[in-house]
């Protein structure tokens, strides 16, 4: 069973669905640094756009009746190696406990963006 996880406010900057959840999995597309009310990168450098980018996360995941403890896995897109200490240091505030496994790459990443974020988290049971 396949189901798409879309509203209005969730951010959406491509032609791609925000989750797609299948069976108790829930398949999180890479969330930017974006303020979607906006549509711009906050003020604040590369923290407050990490910031920005987990809590569009949390937002897509809450959309399925989930949480950031909910995630197993999530990869880290970013644009500069000297950002990771940084990134490193906001990723484990957000999961202080239990964090979920996780994969770092540096890439381009399109309109001045510097960070995005994909999971997969299994949907708790009702």
């Amino acid at each position: 069973m396949r189901e798409v996880i879309s509203r209005r406010d969730l951010p959406r900057l491509g032609p791609y669905s925000p989750a797609v959840k299948a069976g108790r999995l829930l398949f999180v597309s890479a969330q930017a640094g974006v303020d979607p009310s906006t549509g711009t990168v906050p003020d604040g450098g590369i923290e407050a756009e990490c910031r920005q980018a987990l809590a569009n996360l949390a937002n897509v995941l809450k959309a399925a009746s989930a949480d950031l403890p909910d995630v197993v896995k999530a990869t880290i897109f970013y644009t500069d190696l000297d950002d990771l200490a940084t990134i490193n240091r906001v990723w484990g505030e957000v999961f202080a406990v239990d964090p979920p496994a996780r994969a770092a790459a540096i890439v381009g990443l399109a309109g001045g963006r510097r960070i995005g974020i994909d999971a997969t988290a299994v949907l708790p049971t009702c």
